[in-house]
């Protein structure tokens, strides 16, 4: 087979994510009939839909269908249920993992439809799909592949017109259709039905007969309700047929059956009306008829559900702020190296540009700072919650979004699409109402059967209605006229039967029940994005979160600012070489420099305390260092085990071969220190990277053969055959590598007063060691206290030794009881598992507990996925972090206290709503049924309707409410 036809056939076989926008959608109801049709398709694997924002995400598999299936078939599927809906994007599973950016286009020529364009940019490389919509193309693209004016320049040269055009905008819910005309016309049906008729003339001629028994104002109301039942409620009835066929009853089939029943009863009364006339029965006044009634309920409904749906666009305000951050033009410095700046669109923007950015101006992607001109600040709050401004200097990243405050800043564009910080927080965002909470979806099922309850019910209302007026004559036709006149009591007698069944149908509101939750979820996601807490798996995290039992923290940059510094070092005396490693790091040290001695650069030497130890002169192996803290050296025993490590500074007497060669050799361990620790990612590598490109003064070497022993250190092969181990000292010592008892005893004298200390063996040799420490994070003693006092049990789980995690422990306030030290990462998801089932390491199994890993997101990982609750803290752009349910921009442990208090009130909120929701029911449907009748508390079709979407926009505006959430402050503790 050719390599073409094997991509196809792969591609065939792939499955495929369209993004769908779905219009018409009140309720949970609503979402759950689109979910239900798309999951009852052969070919599609999973379906998940958000009401809020009107968005339906499926992912398909074309190859399980019976012939071609594409996007464009699932939106007929949703269309054929009652909804109206388009295709957004659609994609390869492969391509969504990839990069991609968007370019919206309007391509004209040729003569050609969009058809041949389309096929066009499909033979381009790069384009990964092309949507069109309203004779608008939209180009989904890798940007690392093809740029966008390339793209331009092709298809003009093809011979299309290629204008740019704004990003397609996703068709919300505006204002629904026929409201203006429904307005009008109950407008109109007022005027006639009860302002007209107080004026005697007017009421004179309304009532004329234009043939006997049809007076001219029910004509006239009957000529204006019928297009307010027929057009402007034809959305309610079409909902309600779809509805009904499709087995989910939603709150269209009540509005449906309210007004068609009233419509119809108006009719028949008016019919009956013109019979009785030519029947010979005389009347001194028409019946009454309730064309008004439908034309009430249909607007208000219509006006209510515009109302509801700007009140749900504003739960997702901080959407579209973000989505205002994105500039339309940038300041595009010319790709031949001049100096001349020309206003681009930001559309045409490609990977490498050279942008200018002015005060004041937003930042049009993602990129680096490269101009001299000192320092530049920067506005980061929306994106990453940071207040006060960030200072930027060349070499530092910009990101997109981000408002330039002072300076003007050349930068280079390093990201587009979907790989800016921008795009990810707003995909972030948008993804967190796909996924339902469990108590979400308690309510979906009552949902489910509510409205077949509420007809049921409505029925038998009617019915018992029925046998109290009619059968066993207990209500008293004077009861219901309650001394009116009237000339057909009969009639009266009808409607008054139907209006109670009418009013159960229409006041019982399904929608407060189904947009209690995503509605709060979509405000707090939105107000925790402010605050620089991305939640991404969708509500359930918030729910999680308001029930957590334990935190379990890592030390490095969790409660350390994750910055360490090396504070000393300790190196073996290259004596003996033969003995003890040195040869061959030597040899192939001097080798290395001298090749590369034209291509050094002045560096400046870092001031580190350096203590030379003497070598066991028997070469025994060494034991490991103690990581028992009573064990261990104090600190006096420790200054006196360095004093006497130390060899005499050399002097005029010393041999200058001799220093020389300590020198020389201290240059070659850090070296190979840096070397080896290029391509490592830990906290600790950029460190010690720094420190050895300082003290070695040659450029580094590339390490082959790299292994990173998770939570333990790296070990890898450097030019020279030299094999480099850079890792904790406990694992150098114990591990079959040789090591002299004054290093140990160095080590151990470090490691009791709070140090981290990392060994280096060359060709298992072990020649030197590292002492770093850490600062403590700002507030992570008044966070922890903060927390125990609220009732979670604080852990922390690290994979340095016991002295220096109990000493950042001490600092913190957390029991050293609760300090796990020296763990790996199996070790940390064993914490995780034990604390979940409540019961500390070792302890008897209980009662399950929610428990929080929080962590650096890839360290890790293995604890954050097991972990009820991963927290990836000082994510800084690398938002996506796979492991984690929660992440932290900042690297400041005040935002999980956030993410916490804001995750129990968003809680409390939909406990809120739904206890609305109950209630309101509750009360309001047996006062529609009449239960309050003898005591004269009676409501009509009109308030039932006003009552029932007073009931949605109440719940709708409790959840905006959480949008004036303010995140807690620890009170300061020394």
């Amino acid at each position: 087979m050719k390599p073409g036809a094997m991509d196809k056939c792969s591609q065939g076989l792939e499955s495929r994510h369209a993004l769908l926008q779905v219009t018409g959608m009140t309720c949970s109801n609503c979402s759950f009939a689109v979910e239900r049709a798309m999951k009852q398709l052969k070919c599609v694997e999973r379906c998940q839909v958000d009401l809020i924002n009107g968005k339906a995400s499926v992912q398909y598999r074309p190859s399980l269908h019976h012939g071609q299936f594409t996007a464009a078939d699932l939106c007929a599927e949703v269309e054929s249920i009652g909804f109206d809906a388009s295709v957004l994007q659609d994609l390869r599973s492969s391509q969504m993992r990839s990069a991609r950016a968007t370019l919206n286009l309007r391509a004209e020529g040729k003569g050609a439809g969009k058809g041949e364009v389309t096929r066009e940019l499909h033979c381009m490389e790069g384009i990964l799909d092309v949507t069109e919509d309203c004779g608008e193309l939209a180009i989904n693209y890798d940007p690392y592949r093809c740029g966008a004016r390339k793209i331009v320049s092709d298809l003009r040269s093809l011979g299309f017109e290629v204008e740019l055009v704004e990003a397609l905008k996703p068709k919300g819910e505006a204002v629904p259709p026929g409201l203006a005309t429904a307005v009008v016309l109950t407008v109109a049906v007022v005027v006639f039905s009860d302002v007209l008729p107080c004026f005697k003339p007017l009421d004179k001629m309304l009532h004329k007969h234009i043939v006997p028994g049809l007076p001219c104002v029910t004509v006239i109301l009957g000529v204006l309700a019928t297009p307010v039942q027929l057009y402007c409620g034809s959305r309610f009835h079409w909902g309600a047929y779809h509805a009904i066929s499709t087995g989910v009853w939603d709150m269209n089939v009540l509005i449906s059956l309210g007004t068609a029943l009233c419509f119809t009863y108006s009719f028949m009364v008016t019919f009956c009306m013109i019979v009785a006339s030519h029947l010979g029965v005389e009347c001194k006044a028409p019946p009454p008829s309730y064309f008004e009634t439908p034309c009430f309920v249909i607007t208000i409904i219509l006006v209510g559900k515009y109302l509801e749906a700007w009140a749900r666009g504003g739960a997702s305000e901080a959407l579209q702020q973000l989505l205002a951050l994105r500039p339309h033009m940038a300041h595009f410095m010319g790709e031949d190296g001049s100096y001349e700046v020309e206003d681009l669109p930001a559309q045409l923007l490609q990977i490498g540009d050279t942008l200018q950015v002015f005060p004041g101006e937003q930042v049009p992607a993602d990129g680096l700072m490269i101009s001299n001109c000192g320092f530049a600040e920067f506005d980061e709050s929306l994106l990453t919650g940071e207040s006060r401004p960030v200072r930027k200097k060349k070499g530092d990243v910009i990101i997109g979004g981000s408002k330039c405050l002072t300076g003007r800043t050349e930068m280079q564009v390093e990201k587009l699409g979907s790989e800016t910080m921008l795009s990810q927080i707003m995909s972030l965002v948008e993804t967190a109402q796909l996924n339902r909470a469990p108590v979400q979806r308690v309510a979906d099922s009552v949902a489910r059967i509510f409205v077949p309850s509420i007809v049921a019910l409505s029925f038998l209302t009617w019915m018992t209605w029925y046998l109290l007026v009619y059968t066993w004559e207990v209500i008293p036709l004077s009861s219901i006229l309650d001394g009116r006149k009237s000339s057909w009591p009969e009639l009266d007698k009808a409607f008054f039967v139907l209006e109670h069944g009418l009013n159960v149908l229409l006041i019982a509101c399904p929608c407060a029940l189904g947009l209690a939750t995503p509605t709060a979820v979509m405000a707090a996601t939105g107000v925790a994005a402010k605050c620089g807490i991305l939640v991404r798996s969708g509500a359930e995290p918030l729910e999680l979160g308001s029930r957590v039992k334990a935190v379990v923290l890592d030390k490095t940059g969790t409660l350390t600012v994750g910055r360490p510094s090396a504070v000393s070092a300790a190196v073996v005396c290259p004596w003996a070489l033969e003995d003890h490693g040195w040869q061959q790091l030597l040899s192939t040290f001097r080798q290395h420099a001298a090749a590369l001695a034209a291509s050094r650069k002045l560096v400046l030497d870092v001031e580190l305390p350096t203590v030379w130890v003497t070598p066991d002169e028997d070469g025994s192996r060494s034991r490991s260092p103690s990581c028992n803290s009573e064990a261990s050296t104090t600190a006096s025993e420790s200054e006196d085990a360095q004093a006497r490590l130390r060899l005499p500074m050399p002097g005029s007497s010393a041999s200058l071969a001799r220093e020389n060669l300590r020198q020389e050799a201290e240059k070659a361990l850090w070296w190979a220190v840096g070397s080896a620790e290029i391509s490592s990612e830990h906290p600790l590598a950029k460190e010690l990277m720094d420190v050895a490109q300082q003290k070695a003064r040659v450029p580094l070497a590339k390490p082959t053969n790299f292994e990173n022993m998770t939570g333990v250190g790296l070990h890898c092969v450097l030019p020279g055959d030299l094999k480099v181990a850079v890792a904790s000292a406990h694992h150098i010592f114990t591990k079959g590598c040789r090591a002299p008892h004054s290093l140990v005893a160095w080590a151990e004298a470090q490691m009791s007063v709070g140090s981290t200390v990392v060994a280096v063996s060359v060709n298992d040799v072990a020649l030197g060691a590292v002492a770093l420490r850490d600062k403590l994070a700002p507030f992570a003693r008044a966070c922890v206290a903060q927390m125990e006092m609220s009732g979670v049990q604080v852990w922390m789980c690290t994979g340095d030794h016991r002295a220096a995690a109990e000493a950042v422990a001490k600092d913190c306030g957390i029991d050293k009881d609760r300090v796990v030290a020296q763990a790996l990462p199996a070790d940390k998801v064993r914490v995780v598992k034990s604390l979940q089932e409540n019961a500390s390491p070792g302890d008897a199994i209980a009662t399950r507990a929610i428990v929080a890993m929080v962590g650096d997101g890839i360290n890790d990982a293995p604890a954050l996925a097991a972990a009820d609750l991963g927290v990836a803290i000082g994510a800084g752009q690398n938002v996506t972090v796979d492991a984690a349910d929660i992440v932290l921009v900042r690297n400041d442990l005040r935002d999980l206290l956030a993410f916490f208090a804001l995750a129990k009130e968003t809680l409390r909120t939909i406990w809120f709503n739904f206890l609305w929701a109950f209630l309101f029911n509750a009360c309001s449907i047996p006062l529609a049924a009449g239960i309050f009748w003898r005591y004269r508390v009676l409501i009509n079709p009109q308030i039932a309707c006003v009552l029932m979407l007073g009931s949605s926009l109440f719940v709708v505006g409790s959840s905006l409410l959480l949008k004036r959430f303010v995140p807690p402050q620890p009170p300061s503790l020394v």
